[in-house]
């Protein structure tokens, strides 16, 4: 066994062209056929956990300081006019945390003009409202992003667990981390101080994300966690309660044990624990870029989601290694290393 262990161990630094035949299937099976091998059951699979991220909670930013009807009127000749009007009528009033975020981020591109256009008529006073009123919505600008980002309902769709995991990630692809990535650029232009925006683009790419993978990543790291622990735990019971080699020397489980290894756990398991790991790259990298410039407005709710999201997500190498080191523990009874 010696040199097929080593070979399984350095194998989980390879990322093999192979694909896996059926996902988080071949866990299954891998843990069955174990069973089988070492003649004693395995425990019973824990409930998938949940991973969505919080709901979004009631606004925590205060409302910008508000112009009288009179200032409005009074800003006839200045773009900024059609969008207070926007803004106060009754589908501005009850519009999305998105449309909002677009509302506040046109008027901070409109008012220095507005307010340069009152200044030369004399309107001081008003001018200096509209760049109060402006300073405030860049103080909350990181704010009014998280509500309409991650903690949006398009977000909240991007983690959510689908119905079958069927062969993730086999059949994704790079479009979701375009997606993430433009959105990046978009909300770094924005905290940057280019307030253009475009409400179709902006819409668009929320839109994407809905058919984000995210959610399907973490139940199948979350099967990974599962599964393995438990193919751990039946072969740490195994070599305490009925050992493969009671007397040092190969038997027929232990012989057993080593074809269901080879051929279950490194010939189906770990090439799609490959793919799956090489998934998880592409997209922890894209949702943490996303998620950095926002870091110090995210509500506790969601830093502590994100801190059990991220610790599922990088452990997945650690439970591996951990499962190879009690595979060669209980065989290194059987004469091998």
């Amino acid at each position: 066994m010696n040199l097929r262990l080593l070979l399984l161990t350095g194998s989980l630094l390879l990322s093999g062209c192979e694909q896996a035949p059926s996902g988080v299937d071949t866990l299954s099976t891998y843990i069955a056929r174990l069973s089988g091998a070492v003649e004693m059951a395995a425990g019973p699979p824990a409930p998938n956990a949940h991973w969505e991220p919080p709901k979004a909670t009631k606004s925590v930013i205060p409302a910008a300081e508000q112009i009288s009807l009179i200032d409005f009127l009074s800003l006839s000749g200045c773009e900024l006019q059609v969008n207070l009007g926007r803004r106060n009528s009754q589908l501005g009033r009850s519009a999305s945390p998105s449309q909002r975020l677009l509302l506040d981020l046109e008027f901070m591109h409109l008012a220095p003009a507005c307010a340069r256009f009152l200044r030369d008529k004399g309107d001081v006073a008003l001018a200096a409202t509209l760049e109060h009123a402006s300073t405030q919505r860049q103080l909350w600008l990181p704010a009014s992003i998280h509500e309409a980002v991650l903690a949006g309902p398009e977000w909240e769709s991007f983690w959510s667990a689908p119905t079958s995991l069927d062969h993730y990630p086999q059949q994704t692809d790079s479009t979701i981390v375009q997606t993430l990535t433009q959105l990046t650029r978009m909300v770094e232009g924005w905290l940057g101080g280019n307030w253009m925006a475009s409400n179709r683009d902006f819409e668009l790419l929320l839109s994407e994300l809905r058919s984000g993978d995210g959610g399907a990543l973490l139940l199948a790291m979350d099967q990974v966690a599962q599964q393995l622990a438990r193919a751990s735990e039946l072969l740490a019971r195994t070599d305490r309660e009925k050992p493969l080699c009671p007397f040092g020397k190969e038997t027929a489980r232990s012989r057993a044990v080593e074809a269901v290894v080879q051929r279950f756990f490194v010939g189906e398991v770990q090439p799609w624990l490959v793919t799956l790991r090489q998934r998880k790259e592409l997209l922890s990298a894209a949702t943490a870029a996303l998620e950095a410039p926002l870091l110090d407005v995210q509500p506790d709710q969601y830093r502590d989601w994100a801190y059990r999201r991220d610790t599922l997500i990088d452990t997945q190498t650690a439970l591996i290694r951990n499962h190879v080191g009690v595979i060669q523990q209980v065989l290194s009874r059987c004469g091998g290393v």
